[in-house]
């Protein structure tokens, strides 16, 4: 089917785009570590921000959403743990599930209060899925997160 003019000013297309590109980016780095996960499936629910982590949740990939929805560039972000966006209203008992949850190799959901690099809060939604790799060991975490208006 042939690209029509309406394609490219369709802001859908645009976000599709973005999408495949991220997937692309996720499927390459799953061949490199063997990872035992659908990641077609696990990306078509609805999310803004990909976090990818190692087993230590040490960032080591965020997609352009997540500098849409926290203000933080992919470099800064690189390198750090995810809890440098965390402050005074983020709920302990839900970072302990987390943490209990990964420790664990379970997936979890949870909905957090996050701040953003300009100091003001948002309500985000997070998925996070344990990345298992072909001799069964945890080597990444992926987290999805929505902010929740």
């Amino acid at each position: 089917m042939p690209l029509m003019s309406w394609d490219i000013s369709n802001p859908a297309f645009g976000l599709r785009t973005k999408k495949l590109e991220e997937l692309e980016a996720l499927l390459h780095m799953s061949e490199l570590n063997n990872w035992e996960v659908d990641l077609k499936e696990e990306l078509s629910v609805t999310y803004e921000a990909l976090v990818l982590t190692d087993s230590d949740q040490t960032i080591l990939w965020v997609n352009h959403g997540f500098q849409a929805m926290t203000g933080y560039t992919p470099q800064f972000a690189l390198g750090k743990k995810p809890r440098f966006l965390q402050g005074i209203k983020t709920c302990k008992k839900a970072k302990s599930r987390i943490g209990r949850n990964l420790a664990l190799g379970k997936r979890i959901s949870e909905t957090l209060t996050n701040y953003r690099k300009n100091g003001e809060e948002y309500i985000c939604q997070i998925s996070i899925i344990p990345l298992i790799n072909s001799t069964q060991d945890i080597s990444h975490f992926l987290a999805l997160e929505t902010e929740i208006r």
